[in-house]
């Protein structure tokens, strides 16, 4: 019997291995689809570009432009829901956040204030209320992480949108509960707002942009003054003795160091006082427009007599917290006379440039205020221009 694997008619046995040139191209692109990086495509940018009419980059945890800008991101909210860790897993430390709580704890803390009682509080009470208070640690970390920006600029780009979101997230908490602010979350709101002041402070700016300064003339953090107040009726200042009573006694210090009869007394801002006499008309806002020149005359006298020397950071805002309630909102109008007085306060805050957070900004608000006078009005502010020897454009 012959054997069939000699003969010429058998068909040949099939190779295992052997992968026919039709099923090799059809696994090559299913390899290749299964692998190839699936980009996402949309035109729904966040709500702030499409707001301004620009392109938005989409970037996580916030697009460049509000980067840029140092404002809230709507993708900062969305990335928050993949910060929380899956409860049945066990949970990773997140070690930027612990790498900026120990900057605040042992740098940032220290450019907040002149005073050791205040620099403590920062250190020791505020940070104790901030672990029983999420908006109030994340506040603390976005301010932390705006000092590493600054100190580590290489780095600035991630920090800064961390900065954002944290701030971001805070505040959509925060804000909610300020409008029906009580005793009990007083102390919470209160540090979640002076921090938010110095995230502003701290924040890029940018002469050419809307963004920082909202729909006001000049920067929001101006105005948060009055908020602050509005959380001290609610501890009750006079008797209050918690955790804030050591800046609530710094700040009626600096206030009355500052309105010694030698200071309330000098005649600087004589000239500005007879000019608005001149000109407005109005009693009730002549009557705002003075009383600011009141208060504002005394610190820049005590500003003035110790050039820059004892002024404490306080110092930039003890006179926007006395006049926060009346004359603060005239500068969102604004008025030509609200203009001409708060340039005045940037020859102030032109004395405490050796402070972090205020460096710069008395020539960007000099240069607010020119742009927004009129030739006329410019002419009330060439004293503070000359002694803080800035050059108009």
């Amino acid at each position: 019997m012959n054997d069939n694997t000699d003969s010429p008619s058998a068909s040949p046995a099939e190779d295992p291995d052997k992968v026919s040139p039709a099923a090799s191209q059809l696994h090559s692109r299913i390899l290749a689809k299964a692998t190839r990086r699936n980009h996402s495509k949309t035109r729904s940018g966040c709500h702030t570009c499409k707001r301004r009419k620009i392109k938005c980059d989409e970037e996580r945890p916030s697009c460049k432009n509000c980067v840029r800008h140092a404002v809230p991101c709507d993708f900062a909210q969305a990335t928050q829901t993949t910060l929380r860790p899956n409860p049945s897993e066990h949970p990773e430390l997140n070690l930027l956040d612990l790498e900026l709580l120990h900057n605040f704890t042992s740098s940032t803390y220290a450019t907040l204030d002149r005073e050791p009682a205040i620099r403590n509080l920062w250190k020791f009470g505020i940070v104790r209320l901030a672990v029983g208070c999420d908006y109030v640690m994340r506040s603390l970390l976005a301010v932390s992480a705006l000092h590493m920006a600054q100190h580590r600029p290489e780095q600035a780009e991630l920090y800064v949108p961390h900065a954002i979101m944290y701030h971001q997230i805070a505040s959509s908490k925060a804000v909610k509960l300020i409008a029906e602010a009580k005793p009990e979350n007083a102390e919470c709101l209160w540090a979640f707002s002076v921090s938010t002041m110095y995230f502003a402070l701290g924040s890029p700016r940018d002469n050419n942009t809307s963004l920082l300064i909202g729909d006001s003339a000049f920067p929001e953090w101006l105005f948060l003054l009055d908020g602050v107040r509005h959380l001290l009726e609610n501890l009750e200042a006079t008797s209050y003795t918690g955790i804030l009573s050591p800046i609530i006694a710094q700040g009626h210090r600096r206030y009355l160091a500052s309105h010694e009869p030698r200071h309330s007394e000098t005649d600087v801002l004589d000239g500005l006082e007879k000019d608005i006499k001149a000109s407005v008309t109005d009693p009730s806002l002549l009557s705002i427009y003075l009383y600011a020149i009141e208060q504002l005359r005394p610190q820049i006298s005590f500003a003035l007599s110790n050039d820059g020397y004892d002024l404490n950071i306080m110092d930039a805002f003890v006179w926007q917290f006395t006049v926060a309630k009346d004359f603060m909102p005239l500068l969102k109008v604004p008025t030509q006379e609200a203009v001409a007085i708060f340039a005045h306060h940037c020859l102030l805050l032109n004395k405490l440039q050796n402070f972090f957070w205020l460096q710069g900004w008395d020539k960007f608000l000099m240069l607010r205020a020119w742009e927004i006078l009129d030739e006329e009005h410019r002419l009330w502010i060439q004293w503070p221009v000359e002694e803080m020897g800035w050059v108009p454009p």
